[in-house]
């Protein structure tokens, strides 16, 4: 039996990132995937970046033909505050109202339009008395944004995870595999860069740049000076340029270009290359002074724009810190009917946050709002309170009473008059009991008669006809048979053609046959039970057996 399937959807700029996974006996694997950008001139305009969007994921789902209708939508970027707090030990409700009033000093939103959520990292040191918390932060007005989008789309939201989160989970094998270590992981966007630092598997330190490959590219547009004049190399033609041959670290071996010298490129690309390298730097310089561990271990970088030619090398060699691509699906499966396969692995890093998404469900922070994550635990802790209770309970033993007694008073009228009524008919009713033994006696005589005839004559001829025609991958669960009519219920598998093919070609045969006429497929549903493709169906026809 396959497991449950959830879509991982990552819409954070103006991308579109969809992937489903489905957890399977053994682990999980994915089972479709999409991708796609909506026009970037929208990028600030609300809400027509929304409907776009949601459009351009609706008709992302039916490309694909992708059923799954839950989803999981990871959050980053300057949209997204998240942060680790030290508190001392407290319950859950004083540990939430700390939390919300330190975020109040550092949100440029009013706290109330706050959407927060957190959950305690393990304690290093049993004995301590303080427990440091992940907590995120988004606006209301960012949630209903991401909320309309998915719903628009046909889908329901039934999480909103972090990028942090989406990203550790993502890249489970390789944090487990470094947990005795300080490492990073590193998600570069088109325009920021997420930056988390993981100590015991755990997260330490989370920061959001706002740079990303978007810097890069406008850095290698401009004015350049070649020996044949002047050469304007336009943002589009840069991005060409950068997704083709990469960045220009060393010019003499990046590929030639005519029209285009390729060591003013170089000149023109570095500052942008070197501000990248310089806050990731200072991120890990501040972590170090902030915390007193260590240097950073390993680097694990992802994203758009991590599959830029020689990027990892420029900046492994600038950090001094061994920088690698890791693989999302590391110790996951992927289906046997996986779209676009090829296509996959050239983009696996875009959607790792949205492979982070759909594998980890909301588990540890969820940024819905309280109304809707527990809107039945709210409404019955609205409605437990004594001044409902009491008032509530005392009325409805009213109501209980009063229909008892109502009820009890109108039976025993109608008591009296049935027993004086059952006085008067009395010998019309023994009369008439008489007869009706006599006629159901006479009566079972002739179904008797009957069905032995049925039997004996027109069943065996009807059954012999039906084994004649029905294919061998048609299977029939009940069978119901009348002198006159014919009921089936069954299931068509597909075997050498398509159970619906199948299913046709044997309504079609009972048709032709001189046994039957009127034959009609009452309904044929899909049957999502068995591996292969299965039809539940149900026909009935006349019997037309000529004697």
């Amino acid at each position: 039996m396959p497991g449950k399937a959830i879509l991982g959807v990552d819409l954070r700029v103006t991308a579109v990132k969809v992937v489903e996974i489905e957890k399977g006996k053994d682990k999980p694997f994915l089972k479709n995937w999409a991708l796609t950008e909506v026009p970037y001139s929208l990028v600030d305009k609300h809400p027509e970046k929304e409907d776009a969007q949601a459009d351009a994921l609706r008709k992302l789902l039916d490309t694909r033909k992708i059923k799954t209708r839950e989803a999981v939508a990871v959050v980053g970027g300057s949209d997204a505050y998240v942060k680790i707090f030290t508190l001392s030990q407290m319950g859950r409700t004083e540990t939430a109202e700390a939390i919300k009033w330190k975020f109040a000093e550092e949100i440029p939103f009013p706290i109330e339009e706050a959407i927060i959520d957190f959950y305690a990292l393990p304690k290093r040191e049993a004995e301590s008395e303080k427990v440091d918390y992940v907590a995120a932060c988004i606006n209301l007005s960012y949630y209903r944004e991401i909320e309309t989008v998915i719903r628009k789309a046909g889908l329901r939201l039934t999480a909103v995870t972090i990028m942090p989160d989406a990203l550790e989970e993502a890249f489970r094998p390789r944090v487990t595999a470094e947990q005795d270590k300080i490492i990073s992981l590193i998600y570069m966007g088109k325009r920021t860069t997420n930056i988390s630092i993981l100590k015991e598997g755990n997260l330490e330190f989370n920061r959001e740049l706002s740079i990303g490959g978007e810097n890069i590219t406008l850095a290698m547009s401009g004015v350049l000076v070649a020996g044949e004049g002047r050469v304007e190399v336009s943002p589009e033609e840069a991005e060409k340029i950068k997704v083709e041959y990469g960045i220009p670290v060393d010019a003499e071996k990046y590929p030639k270009m005519e029209e285009i010298p390729v060591s003013q490129l170089q000149a023109m690309v570095r500052p942008a290359l070197e501000r990248v390298q310089d806050e990731i730097m200072r991120t890990f310089e501040y972590y170090k002074g902030q915390t007193g561990e260590a240097a950073i271990h390993k680097i694990f970088l992802t994203g758009g724009s991590s599959l830029t030619i020689n990027l990892v090398d420029f900046l492994s060699e600038g950090l001094g810190i061994p920088v690698t691509l890791p693989d999302a699906m590391e110790g996951r499966g992927y289906d046997e009917t996986l779209p676009d396969r090829a296509a996959l692995d050239t983009v696996l890093p875009r959607l790792s946050a949205a492979v982070g998404a759909a594998l980890l469900e909301g588990q540890k922070i969820n940024l819905i709002p309280e109304e809707v994550k527990y809107r039945y635990r709210i409404l019955i802790q609205k409605f437990s309170k004594p001044q409902y209770v009491l008032p509530a309970f005392v009325g409805i033993l009213a109501l209980v009473y009063l229909g008892f007694w109502l009820q009890g008073y109108f039976l025993q009228s109608e008591l009296v008059g049935l027993e004086k009524r059952l006085k008067e008919l009395k010998p019309r009713i023994e009369t008439l009991e008489a007869l009706e033994r006599s006629a159901k006696e006479e009566k079972m005589k002739q179904l008797a008669f009957s069905a032995y005839q049925l039997k004996g004559t027109r069943m065996p001829r009807v059954l012999e006809e039906i084994s004649r025609l029905v294919p061998p991958s048609v299977h029939f669960n009940v069978m119901q048979m009348t002198p006159d009519d014919i009921h089936m219920w069954g299931t068509a598998f597909e075997r050498g053609d398509t159970a619906e093919n199948i299913l046709s070609r044997f309504v079609l045969e009972l048709s032709g046959s001189q046994f039957f006429k009127d034959v009609e497929l009452i309904q044929a549903l899909k049957n999502y039970d068995y591996v292969q493709e299965a039809f539940n169906f149900e026909i009935v026809a006349k019997i037309e057996l000529k004697e």
